[in-house]
């Protein structure tokens, strides 16, 4: 199988539910088939769908560690200085999903916040044609903050990370997605999310929403055509354009600066499009340095960070990112640059990830064995208009690509992967009829 991965799209350049009412568009919005499906579990009402332990409702909506007692683990963080640490946990289990279909491959992302010293780690396992689940995969273990060593001396941020070396005869996880081995498919799953607080505290993680994405694998020699052009008209959104360039040479320990930055960028252009209510704090950003400006980008580079995948371009580290500022958001895949029209439409711009050679799209001016840009509008004739970091200067970071051109790139590269970011009352458009839910 392809490694639909973020090894593929790390920031170097060179029954399920439905998503909610909203904005809506004319039908015609895959020209594959692909059975693509999301599974949300979005606040305390969703939540009680799963199982819990040692947990309780907390505020916003979210899960929480009880106040006393619990499970309790040790963990030694592998960037660390080698000491164990205990923790207490508590764990939420979903419910069982009967997909419909054979899975190949699934992305799981959240919606956590976690107070220093507090972390979370989110697992996926699948249930086999003839029965037999598969292992619990890691498929993160994230900390929203990069607090290593309080001043207080007390338990510091876990080093977010992925695991490596995850592979048996079921499966193998690529940095951040479960790809199944031919004939040992899942046709069922459950996602599993542990809250972890240091032994004796009262500070716990909380957990807003899981989602889980699933798909069936696609040859390239699937994708035949190019979807039709749905909106009619030139729709372009209100979306800051942002320079990774501009950061070569910044922070050197994380990828030696913003050459390695497009996934961070471009979710940071989508975080300050909704407004200053959803921007880094400007206390958040002091001691950033950004000679060049935009010191918001370097501090989603350095807090979106996977130390073991050694980049930022993990794609649910990306989206739990985002979150931390009131946001929600989620990994998926859509089927067409149709599909993406009904998120412009609604006001929520995407960001896509890519990868192609220099001749495949000519008008991008460059070839890329991964990257990540922001898909904002559309023009009159039905092209994308594509905010790419990988310009010189966040003026000429505004793009127009063609559209036969970016959608099969898109599409046959990374099976349309997104990362959707929306504020709560920004609502989704409806999912396209006949089609399973991806979003």
């Amino acid at each position: 199988m392809r490694a639909t991965t973020a090894a593929l799209a790390a920031g170097a350049v060179i029954a399920p539910t439905a998503g909610a009412a909203g904005a809506d568009t004319a039908d015609d919005t895959a020209p594959s088939g692909n059975k693509i499906t999301t599974t949300h579990w979005q606040g305390v009402s969703d939540l009680r769908q799963g199982e819990w332990e040692n947990l309780r409702p907390g505020p916003g909506g979210t899960l929480v560690v009880r106040d006393a007692g619990g499970p309790a683990t040790d963990y030694t963080d592998p960037f660390g200085d080698g000491t164990p640490v205990a923790y207490e946990t508590g764990t939420w289990t979903s419910p069982v999903v009967e997909t419909g279909y054979a899975v190949d491959e699934s992305v799981t992302s959240w919606n956590a916040t976690t107070p220093t010293g507090t972390w979370v780690e989110v697992e996926f396992r699948g249930r086999k044609a003839d029965g037999a689940w598969t292992t619990w995969y890691v498929m993160g273990r994230w900390a929203s903050g990069s607090d290593f060593a309080p001043a207080d001396g007390s338990v510091g941020d876990i080093h977010r990370t992925s695991v490596d070396d995850q592979a048996d005869a079921d499966a193998r996880i690529w940095t951040d997605t479960f790809s199944a081995r031919t004939g040992h498919e899942p046709e069922a799953f459950q996602t599993r999310v542990t809250l972890h607080r240091p032994a004796g505290s009262r500070a716990t993680p909380r957990l807003a929403g899981v989602t889980t994405m699933t798909n069936e694998y696609l040859p390239d020699s699937a994708y035949t055509d190019t979807s039709d052009f749905t909106l009619g008209r030139q729709v372009e959104l209100d979306v800051p354009g942002y320079s990774q360039l501009i950061h070569i040479g910044e922070y050197p320990e994380f990828g030696g600066g913003g050459q390695v930055w497009c996934s961070p960028t471009s979710t940071t252009m989508i975080q300050d499009s909704y407004g200053k209510k959803y921007q880094v704090p400007a206390a958040r950003l002091e001691g950033i340095v950004a000679p060049n400006g935009d010191p918001q980008v370097a501090h989603a580079a350095i807090n979106a960070w996977d130390y073991t995948y050694e980049g930022a371009g993990n794609w649910p580290f990306n989206t739990a990112y985002a979150h931390e500022f009131g946001l929600e958001s989620f990994v998926t895949r859509l089927r067409s640059l149709a599909e993406a029209e009904r998120f412009v439409a609604a006001g929520v711009p995407l960001v896509v990830s890519i990868n192609f050679a220099n001749e495949e799209m000519p008008e991008a001016g460059y070839g890329t064995d991964g990257h990540l840009v922001t898909i904002v509008g559309f023009t009159a004739e039905g092209d994308p208009i594509i905010n790419d970091p990988n310009k010189a200067t966040d003026a000429d970071v505004r793009s127009v690509y063609t559209r036969e051109n970016f959608e099969r790139v898109w599409i046959t590269s990374t099976d349309g992967l997104a990362y959707v970011i929306h504020p709560h009352q920004v609502k989704l458009p409806r999912n396209a009829p006949g089609a399973t839910p991806n979003w």
